[in-house]
This record gives structure tokens, C-alpha cells and sequence, in this order.
């Protein structure tokens, strides 16, 4: 009669025939290969030769004799010591995933591997992003946010703007506001550079025609590490995201200082105002005092019967006025 092991040992790998014959050698100790051959119905070869790999396993004992018998380890200890070798192995089988991985990659997907590149410390991003600027031939759309690893380069984008390069930048609020940040901006607008302002922006990002893309790794207060995406359909992902925030940002202020007329830094004010700059940044900006700011924002709140900040920016840009 053959036993059956409901699979009680297949976690440790041991095939069944193996385990119906520990599982008869349990019921029945100190019994013969002749014996077991009987009860599992198999030959006395093939009973042999499971009691030597459960021998090998350690699961049963063979005691000497004519004929020889065997009996079966006990299960709390031999079992465990099963379990333990077991766990052994796939630790170390998990150690080398990393290995396998590294092997796929290099013979399953090389063309991931030219899509995506990772660039690590600010010198050699600043380095790629130059290199980027250099092969321009259409465009460059520019996110601006910090942190920023270097200054504004104008005399490079003058090159890039004289070659027939269009370069477009949307600008957070934040990077505007930071002290000599906006006379940068301004020499590159004259210079022809298109730039618009938002509040926030996702991150920061550069793209250069339909060929390349960088961005950072990570958000923080450093830049460290950045990825170079090349032609992909991610790269067409991040050049639609890019036109879905520049149809929303206004435009950044030609001129501002405190050499124009009232008026017209009042319709500074409302650009600045849209770009979600607070009353003492847009004061610094137009070089005249938190309280005149203020004092501006709710005549140009009655003016286009708005009750929010947010409302009259959207009402000037609705009328034209920005």
C-alpha cells in the first residue's frame, strides 16, 4: 500500500517518493528495504536506494545487521536542520540577485540602458548640461527651480538665442524672488529668451530639442545626482508636461525698479501677484514698501472686483492686463 505525504516535506524540496518513504519509515522503525519495498510497492533496489538519499538527508538512520534496518530520525531535530541548510541557500541565492540583475540588463536590454543615464556630483552635471547647451539646434525648455549648482550663463544662451535656438523658461516664484536672480532673467529676456513665472513647478528640468532631458534624482536642498533621459516616449512625457505648465505661467516682467511710473508697477504687480510672490518680495522687486504693496493689491483687488489675491491675478490675465 503506498503512503501518502500530503506534501509535507515539499518546502524543503525533497521529492515525493522520498518523503512517502520517510513518512513509512516513521510508522514503521527499524524496518527492512525488503519490507518497505512491500508496503510502498516498489522493487528492494529502488527501496534501497530512497533509504540512502533520506540516509544522505539525514531523515533516517541505518542500523547494521542481516538484513540491515533503518529507522527514522527524529523529525524536531533532523527536519530543522533541513530548514536551516534550506534558509542558507536562498540567502544566498538572494545575495546574488543583484549579480543577475546586473547580467539581464547588460543581455536582455541594452537600449535601456542608452535611454537612461545617471550623472552624480554638481561638477560633472553642470559639465553635461553644457555640453547639452552646445548641441542645441531648435529649442530649449527650461523648468527653473532650486537648487541651482551655477550661475546663469548669458553670454552661452546669447549664443544659443543668435544660432536661432528658442528658449523657453518657466521660472518658479521662489527662484525669481532670490536676491540678483530677476537682473539675470531680465538680460536674458532682452537677449530674446521667452520666460513665464508659476508659483510652483514639479521639479527642475531641461530638455533640449526631441533628443535629451535632465532632471534631478531626487527632491532636496542639493543637487547631487541627475538623470539624462534620451529620445523615448517618457522624454515626449516630460516635453507635453512642460507645455501644460508654460500655457499656465504669465509672463515675467520686462522691466522692474522703481525708475518706472506708478502705473506701470502697478501692472507689475500684477504679474508678481499671479506668480504667487508674497508682499514683501513683490516691495523689494518694485523697490517701494510692504505697506504701498499691500495698499496696491486691494485698490487692484476693487478695481476687478475680486475677493482673493489668486482671483484678481486670474481677472487681469482674463482682461489682458498681463
Amino acid at each position: 500500500m503506498r503512503a501518502a505525504s500530503g506534501g509535507l516535506l515539499e518546502g524543503l524540496g525533497i521529492p515525493e517518493a522520498e518523503q512517502n518513504t520517510y513518512l513509512r519509515v516513521l510508522a514503521c522503525p527499524h524496518c527492512t528495504a525488503a519490507g518497505l519495498a512491500a508496503e510502498l510497492g516498489i522493487t528492494p533496489d529502488r527501496a534501497e536506494r530512497l533509504l540512502a538519499a533520506l540516509t544522505q538527508r539525514g531523515l533516517v538512520t541505518r542500523h547494521d545487521g542481516v538484513p540491515a534496518r533503518w529507522s527514522a530520525a527524529a523529525p524536531d531535530v533532523a527536519v530543522e536542520a533541513l530548514l536551516l541548510r534550506r534558509e542558507e541557500e536562498l540567502l544566498r541565492t538572494r545575495g546574488r540577485v543583484s549579480e543577475l540583475m546586473r547580467a539581464y540588463r547588460r543581455s536582455q536590454q541594452p537600449q535601456a540602458a542608452d535611454l537612461v543615464e545617471v550623472v552624480t556630483g554638481q561638477a560633472a552635471i553642470a559639465e553635461r548640461w553644457r555640453q547639452m547647451q552646445d548641441g542645441a539646434r531648435r529649442h530649449l525648455l527650461l523648468f527653473d527651480k532650486p537648487p541651482h549648482i551655477s550661475r546663469t550663463d548669458t553670454e552661452l544662451e546669447r549664443s544659443l538665442l543668435g544660432r536661432g535656438v528658442r528658449i523657453r523658461a518657466v521660472y518658479e516664484a521662489g527662484s525669481v524672488s532670490a536676491p540678483g536672480r530677476l537682473a539675470e532673467i531680465r538680460d536674458v529676456v532682452a537677449a530674446g529668451e521667452e520666460a513665464r513665472m508659476l508659483p510652483e513647478l514639479p521639479c527642475k528640468l531641461a530638455m533640449v530639442d526631441d533628443r535629451w532631458a535632465m532632471l534631478p534624482v531626487a527632491t532636496g536642498s542639493e543637487l547631487r545626482a541627475a538623470v539624462l533621459l534620451r529620445a523615448s516616449s517618457l522624454l515626449d512625457a516630460l516635453a507635453g508636461m512642460f507645455e501644460a505648465y508654460w500655457h499656465r505661467a504669465v509672463r515675467v516682467p520686462d522691466v522692474i525698479g522703481p525708475a518706472r511710473g506708478a502705473g506701470d508697477r502697478k501692472g507689475e504687480l500684477l504679474t508678481l501677484l499671479s506668480a504667487g510672490f508674497t508682499d514683501d518680495s513683490i516691495a523689494r522687486q518694485l523697490g517701494v514698501s510692504p505697506r504701498t504693496v499691500q495698499r496696491w493689491v486691494r485698490e487692484v483687488m476693487d478695481a476687478l472686483g475680486a475677493r482673493t489675491r489668486f482671483q484678481a491675478g486670474i481677472q487681469a490675465a482674463r482682461a489682458g492686463l498681463l
